[in-house]
């Protein structure tokens, strides 16, 4: 912990480079709550403009159809920032956010959110850096989404996942998500999702037990994910 700091908000990186004082009084302006494992902290097209900083746990930003189908957008983890879109453009929300596990939140309302941005312009600019990441990624997903196979997305979604996971050299997802998670994911089913597995593991290509994916041959699953053809 920063020296001096009564609250968590050193861990956010948005607000990493502020010093102590500084980090002080925006804690003093916020609202500081605890969400249990599948709490929804905002409802999809919710009259709201708080933005949240996760300082434990993580949490799902989700859309829902008429139909009732569920699709992940984006898992976020602590130190990361969510709600800041509807903070900004004061627009009704464009997501869900259901906590994937215990969490600790900080709250702010959308007036102190956008003088924060303001007042501190190594925040505005790292807001920027931000919203232009959450672009890019949405953006590769709509392409992925136009241009894949399931199977396509599958793979290049496993390859997403050991990019993020062990620095270790082993290619292993560990706590993986489940098959129905990854299916809400690439806009597609939990038996789809099974199917592919089930034939990579087949191939030789992974190895899939209780709540862990192990990728054998990441070459093959990239050439998978380029090509589509086994």
């Amino acid at each position: 912990m920063k020296s001096g700091a009564r609250n968590l908000l050193y861990l956010v990186d948005l607000l990493a480079d502020l010093d102590v004082v500084q980090l002080n009084e925006i804690g003093e302006n916020c609202e500081w709550i605890r969400v249990s494992k599948g709490q929804e902290v905002i409802s999809q097209n919710q009259l709201t403009t708080d933005a949240y900083f996760i300082v434990e746990g993580s949490v799902a930003a989700k859309g829902y159809s008429i139909e009732g189908k569920e699709v992940t957008y984006a898992e976020i983890s602590a130190g990361q920032v969510f709600g800041e879109f509807s903070a900004i453009d004061q627009r009704p929300r464009s997501a869900a956010v259901e906590a994937l596990e215990d969490s600790y939140l900080a709250r702010m309302d959308s007036t102190q959110f956008r003088a924060l941005i303001v007042d501190y312009p190594v925040i505005g600019l790292k807001m920027a850096e931000l919203l232009v990441r959450k672009n890019r990624s949405l953006t590769d997903r709509m392409f992925e989404y136009s241009t894949m196979a399931v199977h396509q997305r599958i793979c290049t979604e496993l390859l997403r996942m050991v990019d993020a996971g062990n620095a270790d050299g082993k290619h292993l997802i560990e706590p993986a998500p489940s098959h129905y998670q990854i299916a809400t994911k690439l806009s597609t089913h939990r038996e789809a999702v099974s199917k592919e597995l089930a034939r990579l593991s087949k191939l030789g290509i992974v190895s899939s037990g209780r709540r862990k994916i192990e990728v054998l041959d990441l070459e093959r699953l990239r050439q998978l994910a380029q090509s589509g053809i086994y």
